[in-house]
């Protein structure tokens, strides 16, 4: 993308925006100012103060934290999972697209093994873990929509979630295994954007749990299954006991070797799965890859490697140190990558996970990329009959000391820790014959080489590196249908190339640049203040900087290439904004584009806005009749429906106190059928923004004979929505606070909620504090003031850097860098200030002289306002 600016006084006006590889390196501002605290309606609307902070991180740099066992020692007969932890503080607010997350992404994972962006399509990828992650597709929503990857949502058919059964009566939740299937999710989105993927969670961690429930992914017709979990040791019994579940031909069934070190873990030890390894990798423009490979080794922890003696060798392992079952076969990044986990008390947002449980799912979508493996045949003997080719050797690294040296120490050709190597395309990875097509990418216009062109066909392809050049492995025989794409260039015609197993041959290719036309608006606020917003614009599918807005007029300008639709992701700098996707089509002439972004108000953390609650309680205080308002329907036929005098005097166990709400299916007559509504009044919430229920609850539930869940209704019962769905899990609970978004309702001036009760010879369902909250933003008069500051003399922006409104001194900004819009520069600032008018701003960083400067700041608007302070000593 092209940028440029309207030229005044301020930053400078050329916006030339860099890039690293991989886009890594995405700049994010630190910005603080006032932050209002949630009061009530009528409230004083004077905000209070308080800090928000988006964090500057670096997604290449490996962490200097330590790695934490997500899964902790199993029981006997029972498995832990592979996910190992950063122990690092929690990012103060969630990455977005302006703040990336720390760690490697999925352009990273495809960068390094040489994978399409968007391979995939056709394949299922089956992931089987222990326990329930009821948070497993929000938060891989959020991570696919952090990297520009396409939707993978039950409602679109790219995610399935099912029981071990293959049916919806989910397990109980668990933490531990939740930051482990957040993710093997997210690794398998990466390296596979395209795949459907199908999660198959088993009642506990039990190893024939698991072992059931990597057959019943095969049973759904998976020919791809990720197990990233294991138990340490090699035992006599494995085979017999669990084996005939990981045997299945034609069928990539791949495991993680462990993060114990030298030493096999079960099942990556039996010789019917793919055993996976685990490096460390690290980008390296130095080198013709530009990234750099180790075995992955931290304190006591690395991937488990060995010999099985209780495991036959299979017939394609050739090594001679190990009479039985080599580990691994192959390896890939077990270290240093980004997740998004939210549930249980570890569930912080963005986290850094390594262990070869990032390695297995890489390697499972590796395979499903390469297609579909052949009927009858192992697909672990697959990397062994390429010969090393398609796969990048890792020659350095250890993950501890044993007798036999390759087992522990990695070295060319085969070794323990990464067995053959980690991938470098698709071609280890399929059964078959293959040859290689190499060459170089060329611009038409400049004879330039152009890096990050697309060479292939189908599955097969590979990226140009940084001198144009690269290095696709094909099937041998005709390939048809290879082209040349590049975001900006025209698409080269299809070509026809016959190759023959184990031949080179060479090919270049030119592109000719498309012609570009200028995409031009503004970014503002859209909840009252309407004034600019310094915000990121990325274009999805493009591999090139992002763009930035003038952080006073809330303008950009792209060019983009004509003739094409695009999507525009827009993410404000300052916290508590809604990130916006915008649609738009590019012909011959110029477009323009104004974008509003939302102040969130669930949130309520965005500057200059005061939230407001209005609550709407019911604690049944009453026990001899429903609240005011409130009404109990039985369906005809039924009876023994919701009540309030506690019937049998089973307590209040929901968590609140008094009389409470309860049906009981324990309370005779029993059954043999009830079907009972408990109906809210009617809640006016046209005046709301967004809108939540919360209510106490207790529950003794039996999946098979009762359901329970709360529907909401604008049309006064004449039809009805569901809004929560009820436990998941048969089981009883007490005291427990549940919270349902209500925010699709937010606007409409009379909304109802039923609590339904439907059970044969069931138990019984309490409820207690019943409150609809309904949230709006307030604006507070005011406007923001924005500017950079500096060491007087040499120009350098001040990071951390504070400045403060003198006549409220507790209302701050905190300098940022900015390495994505080098044409703002380092120590960028925004500060709102209430009230229009005259205000006095305070500058001050260490070793360096406080500065004070007047401004005047408009309603709804910004102004720009800079600081050069002289360093002192």
């Amino acid at each position: 993308m092209k940028i440029s600016k309207s030229v005044r006084s301020g930053p400078p006006a050329s916006h030339v925006l860099r890039r690293g590889a991989a886009a890594l390196g995405i700049a994010a501002v630190v910005l603080l100012g006032v932050q209002p605290t949630a009061q009530a309606a009528g409230a004083d609307p004077s905000p209070a103060t308080a800090s928000t902070r988006l964090r500057t991180t670096d997604a290449a740099d490996a962490p200097d934290t330590d790695l934490v066992p997500v899964c902790g020692t199993p029981a006997k007969g029972h498995a832990a999972c592979y996910a190992m932890r950063a122990d690092e503080p929690a990012p103060a607010t969630r990455a977005s697209a302006a703040v990336p997350p720390a760690g490697l992404g999925a352009q990273d994972i495809q960068s390094a093994y040489n994978l399409p962006a968007d391979g995939g399509a056709g394949q299922t990828i089956a992931i089987v873990d222990a326990y329930d992650n009821p948070n497993a597709e929000a938060d891989l929503a959020v991570y696919r929509a952090q990297y520009g990857l396409p939707p993978c949502t039950t409602a679109n058919g790219c995610f399935t979630k099912v029981d071990q059964r293959g049916g919806t009566d989910y397990p109980r939740s668990n933490e531990l295994w939740a930051g482990e299937i957040a993710l093997d999710l997210q690794m398998v989105s990466a390296a596979a954007p395209q795949a459907h993927i199908l999660l198959v969670e088993t009642d506990n961690d039990g190893l024939d749990r698991l072992a059931a429930g990597v057959d019943r992914a095969v049973a759904m017709g998976a020919k791809f299954v990720s197990n990233s979990y294991g138990r340490q040791g090699d035992l006599d019994s494995d085979q017999p006991t669990y084996g005939a579940s990981y045997d299945h031909p034609g069928v990539a069934v791949v495991a993680a070797s462990g993060d114990y070190g030298y030493g096999v873990s079960f099942p990556a030890s039996l010789s019917t799965v793919t055993a996976v390894g685990g490096t460390n990798l690290v980008a390296d423009p130095a080198s013709p890859r530009g990234w750099s490979e180790t075995v992955w080794k931290r304190d006591a922890y690395g991937p488990g490697s060995g010999c099985a003696t209780h495991q036959a060798k299979p017939a394609f392992q050739t090594d001679t140190g190990c009479a039985g079952r080599s580990v691994a076969d192959v390896s890939a990044v077990a270290d240093n990558v980004a997740v998004y986990s939210t549930f249980g008390s570890t569930g912080t947002g963005w986290q850094r996970y390594g262990g070869t449980s990032v390695a297995t799912p890489v390697i499972a979508a590796v395979y499903a990329l390469a297609g579909s493996p052949r009927p009858g045949t192992y697909p672990n003997s697959y990397p062994y009959a390429a010969g090393g080719a398609g796969l990048n050797d890792i020659t350095s690294g250890s993950n501890g000391t044993c007798d036999t040296a390759y087992l522990c120490t990695a070295g060319s050709g085969y070794d323990g820790p990464t067995g053959l190597g980690t991938p470098g395309g698709l071609a280890a990875f399929r059964s078959g014959p293959s040859g290689t097509l190499s060459g170089v990418v060329k611009d038409a216009s400049t004879g330039k080489p152009v890096a990050g062109a697309t060479v292939g066909s189908g599955a097969d392809v590979a990226t140009t590196r940084q001198d144009g050049t690269y290095t696709l492995n094909l099937p041998a025989g005709r390939v048809d249908g290879l082209t040349v794409t590049r975001f900006g260039y025209r698409t080269t015609d299809p070509l026809s190339v016959d190759i023959a197993d184990g031949q080179t041959v060479t090919h270049d290719f030119t592109l000719r640049p498309t012609p570009r036309v200028h995409v031009r608006g503004t970014v503002k606020d859209g909840s009252g203040h309407g004034w600019p917003l310094y915000a990121r614009l990325s274009v999805q599918g493009s591999p090139e900087a992002p763009a930035w807005t003038d952080p006073v007029t809330g303008e950009y300008d792209i060019a983009l290439p004509k003739g094409a639709d695009y999507k525009l992701d827009v993410t404000a700098a300052l916290p508590g904004y809604e990130p916006l996707t915008r649609s738009v089509t590019v012909k011959s002439t110029a477009v323009t584009a104004r974008m509003a972004l939302t102040a969130d108000p669930d949130a309520a953390d965005a500057v200059g806005y005061t939230p407001r609650r209005t609550d709407h309680a019911e604690a049944f205080d009453s026990p001899d009749h429903a609240p005011a308002g409130w009404s109990v329907s039985n369906a005809d036929g039924t009876s023994n429906g919701w009540q309030f005098d506690d019937p049998i005097q089973r307590g209040n166990t929901t968590g609140g106190s008094g009389s409470f709400a309860v049906v009981e299916s324990d309370q005779g007559p029993f059954g043999p059928h009830q079907n009972s509504e408990l109906v809210t009044p009617a809640y006016d919430l046209s005046d709301a923004q967004s809108a939540e229920l919360s209510f106490k609850t207790a529950y003794t539930a039996n999946l098979t004979q009762q359901h329970m869940t709360v529907d909401a209704s604008t049309d006064g019962g004449t039809s009805w929505e569901n809004v929560w769905a009820g436990p998941k899990v048969s089981d009883t609970v007490g005291h427990l606070t549940v919270r349902v978004p209500l925010r699709q309702f937010a606007g409409k001036e009379s909304v109802r909620l039923r609590f339904h009760f439907v059970a044969d010879w069931g138990y019984y369902w309490a409820i207690d504090d019943v409150t609809v909250q309904a949230r709006s933003l307030q604006a507070v008069p005011g406007g923001l003031a924005v500017g950079t500051v500096r060491t007087a003399g040499t120009g350098s922006g001040l990071v951390g850097a504070t400045v403060v409104d003198t006549a409220t001194p507790d209302d701050q900004a905190i300098t940022a860098a900015t390495p994505e819009d080098p044409a703002i520069g380092d120590g960028l600032y925004i500060l709102f200030l209430a009230h229009p008018g005259r205000h006095t701003l305070r500058a001050a960083a260490p070793d360096h002289a406080t500065l004070t400067h007047t401004t005047v700041v408009r309603a709804d608007q910004a102004v720009w306002k800079d600081f050069r302070l002289v360093h002192r000593g």
